[in-house]
């Protein structure tokens, strides 16, 4: 009893993943590329120390990558071009793990 359980518990995470997994880049597609070029910075170090760190600005560069501009994504931050390929990869290897869970 346990085991079907804890399986069908894993089928309802995995379908949750899968459809955050297709919803979040759908959203962050259909938001505007400077959505998140205004505020204030959540950054701790420019919080606490007023200074940015290597981090500050990759969520503006992936989001102005996610919309194809680039010029904007490396005035942001340069790593952002580092880390949208590595955020595509992992989202597609959870995609495929989430998948075979579901096929069981």
């Amino acid at each position: 009893m346990a085991v079907i359980m804890k399986t069908n518990y894993n089928r309802i995470f995995a379908i949750a993943k899968i459809i955050l997994g297709i919803a979040i880049p759908l959203v962050l597609l259909i938001l505007p590329s400077d959505y998140f070029d205004s505020g204030t910075s959540k950054c701790l170090s420019v919080t606490l120390f007023d200074a940015e760190c290597y981090g500050c600005g990759t969520t503006r560069g992936v989001m102005h990558l996610l919309h194809g501009e680039f010029t904007e994504a490396f005035y942001y931050n340069m790593a952002s071009f580092m880390v949208f390929p590595i955020l595509v990869f992992l989202g597609i290897k959870s995609m495929k793990e989430n998948v075979k869970i579901l096929r069981g």
